[in-house]
């Protein structure tokens, strides 16, 4: 009896040892990422990919994605999940008669639970404008409503449209004596308004300070009047582009007490024949000077689906960007992303799902084109970037607040 009990336990003992092995060693499919789509991410005809590799670039799961939803990505059965992962969207946009396809890989991804969170908005109307008593001007009007913008020399009868019913529509004039405005208020959709101009007001500035003299800048202001930096119905406020004229500040125009907050982007380029533009993006109010990111590249090279490089300074984030524009198939351009201390980045393989969507796509047809050294001045390391990008405590209310940065455009070498 003793040793049948013996032989019993030794039996029990063998048993579960065998069992714990074997759940070390999954028998079913593991799950690598959970991804939540929001915001109508992906254009709602067109579709888009989400597609999970490892970081050799070896694709572990991928799927089409039409709808917002949460989609989970496994891997294959009795696998394990590796430690890092790279996770790749691809979004498409209808383009005169092709598509404008864009492409992000970030590597370096521990599993976890992402949001993709789009910011799109239709329309609900338009209105069939007429002018009268048009002033004086020595530049582009300016013509903006919620989510809608036209920059033009004449100001024609071109429908406005409306995202918003009733609506206000602001117009920036640019005059002998500086920006004026108007703004009309209570514009209502599908109907037919005249624009009186006559009278308009000074607008107030905003002087931003380059820290070195430019040769050429574009410089865009976004106002909100709910201080939502993620409305997908802003205003625009100013744009301005440079004429080849060297100065060392600008002048952005805006109606006051009209707004609760900005989006300021600015670039700028200290002449024309260099390959370095420098960028700088600011949430709250029009900043007073340029940010310039206290970063550099020390070193990089090329090589087909791969660049090697060594990045130094104050920043958060290093990337690679390829790129592919033929018009009858799109214009595609792919980008991927670092960490600032990453040496290689790499195109991973292309997805199933991306080859049923585009037949035709293949990395071969890509071409380098740039590096960029990204720095969010208000974030410490690219995995609390990542954080703030794409698993922010509230998805619907995350505004980017300030980020500098320097691309170094290959083809300009």
């Amino acid at each position: 009896m003793r040793r049948s009990l013996v032989f019993l336990i030794l039996l029990f003992l063998i048993i579960s040892y065998s069992c714990k092995k074997k759940s070390e060693s999954p028998d079913s499919k593991p799950l690598l990422m959970t991804v939540n789509v929001a915001g109508k991410y992906f254009n709602t005809l067109l579709g888009g990919v989400i597609f999970i590799s490892d970081m050799q670039g070896r694709v572990l799961s991928d799927t089409f994605c039409l709808a917002d939803g949460k989609y989970r990505f496994y891997g294959k059965a009795g696998t394990f999940v590796p430690s890092l992962l790279e996770i790749t969207a691809v979004r498409a946009e209808p383009s005169l008669h092709s598509f404008k396809i864009s492409i992000e890989t970030y590597t370096y991804i521990g599993p976890s639970e992402w949001t993709l969170q789009g910011y799109r908005a239709d329309t609900v109307g338009r209105i069939n404008p007429t002018y009268k008593n048009i002033p004086v001007h020595n530049d582009a009007f300016l013509v903006s409503s919620s989510g809608y913008s036209n920059l033009t020399l004449i100001l024609g009868n071109i429908p406005i449209p409306l995202y918003k019913s009733p609506d206000d529509i602001y117009i920036g004039i640019p005059t002998s004596a500086g920006m004026k405005y108007k703004w009309f208020n209570g514009v209502q959709a599908n109907a037919i308004d005249t624009f009186d101009l006559s009278n308009p007001i000074l607008a107030e500035k905003q002087t931003v300070a380059f820290p070195a003299s430019v040769q050429y800048y574009e410089c865009r202001v976004q106002g909100f009047p709910d201080g939502n930096f993620n409305s997908p119905v802003p205003y625009m406020v100013d744009e301005i582009l440079g004429n080849g004229a060297i100065v060392n500040s600008i002048d952005a125009y805006y109606p006051p007490s009209k707004f609760q907050g900005f989006h300021t982007d600015i670039m700028a380029e200290e002449n024309y024949s260099s390959n370095l533009s420098w960028f700088y993006h600011v949430d709250g109010q029009i900043p007073s000077a340029f940010r310039k990111i206290s970063a550099s590249l020390s070193s990089f090279t090329s090589a087909g689906t791969s660049i090697r490089l060594k990045a130094s300074g104050d920043l958060d984030a290093v990337s690679g960007t390829w790129q592919f524009q033929n018009p009858y198939q799109g214009n595609v351009e792919w980008t991927v992303f670092g960490p600032d201390s990453a040496t290689v980045l790499q195109l991973p393989q292309v997805a199933p799902s991306l080859n049923n969507m585009f037949p035709w796509f293949s990395r071969d047809s890509l071409y380098f084109t740039k590096v960029q050294l990204i720095d969010l001045v208000k974030c410490q390391g690219y995995n609390q970037m990542i954080n703030l990008l794409y698993n922010p405590l509230d998805p619907s209310n995350f505004d980017r607040q300030e980020i500098s940065s320097l691309s170094i455009n290959t083809s300009r070498k």
